[in-house]
């Protein structure tokens, strides 16, 4: 009987034992359960860290370029700004053309780019001026001029006397360039009258350009302007016609055209 208490009370022991050692095992699965969590909890902040510092970095690239681009913007409008300040001439509110360095420091080239644009300014002037009319006319409305020519009644708005169209006139010429305006405009009871004269210009007339600085001054610059022609007046084939322009300065400022041949 003793003998069989004996070996129940030894299976039992066993029993609980093996009990024990089964928790055992099982803690230790749990904990290394728990440490690859943690080291995956681990893994996952370590990505979403370096994820931040990319992005970071790639805002912070991407703000260095924009950067970048618009210094190159500011740097593109400083030296368009500084390519305007370096024209040769600039032209005038008023009409005719200003330099912006004493023209005792100023270029012949640049010179010659302003007398240019004169000159061609002056030949579309004085065209529009001698040859038709430069404004509307009512051709039902005559009066004769000094000369015995009919004239007729300018309608443009504010052109009612000899001082306003020679105002026009003067945007491009010197107030020392003598004018005729008189043998085509006439004054008559308050009002301008225009001859409207026509003809045809030079067909052989090709282009006109200025050529050379003969002399400068403080108030007056000359020229040689070359005319090129298909022909003469002979038949005698191309030819240049080389004349003197001049273009003084203004009370204002301005250099405008005191001296000029219409070439056509």
């Amino acid at each position: 009987m003793k003998k069989i208490l004996t070996l129940t009370a030894i299976l039992a022991l066993m029993c609980v034992m093996t009990s024990c050692g089964d928790k055992k095992d099982d803690n230790s699965q749990s904990g290394s359960s728990v440490s690859e969590v943690s080291t995956t909890s681990e893994a996952s902040e370590t990505t979403a860290e370096n994820t931040d510092t990319t992005q970071t970095e790639t805002l912070s690239t991407k703000a260095e370029t924009s950067g970048s681009t618009a210094k190159s913007v500011s740097t593109s409008a400083t030296s368009s700004a500084q390519n305007n300040d370096s024209k040769p001439f600039l032209s005038a509110t008023e009409g005719g053309v200003v330099f912006p360095s004493p023209v005792e420091e100023t270029s012949d080239s640049d010179l010659i780019a302003g007398a240019q644009k004169l000159f061609e300014q002056a030949c579309e002037m004085e065209w529009n001026f001698t040859v038709g009319s430069p404004y509307e006319v009512d051709q039902n409305v005559s009066v004769k001029n000094s000369y015995g020519w009919d004239c007729y009644l300018v309608t443009s708005d504010g052109i009612l006397s000899l001082e306003e169209v020679r105002l026009d006139y003067h945007k491009i010429f010197s107030e020392h360039y003598e004018d005729h305006l008189e043998e085509v405009f006439t004054e008559y009871d308050g009002r301008v009258y225009c001859l409207c004269g026509e003809r045809g210009s030079d067909i052989f007339y090709i282009d006109s350009e200025i050529t050379a600085v003969n002399s400068r001054s403080d108030n007056e610059i000359s020229f040689t302007v070359t005319d090129s022609y298909s022909d003469d007046d002979f038949g005698g084939g191309s030819c240049v016609k080389e004349r003197e322009f001049s273009i003084s300065k203004d009370s204002d400022g301005s250099w405008r055209v005191s001296k000029f041949t219409l070439p056509y």
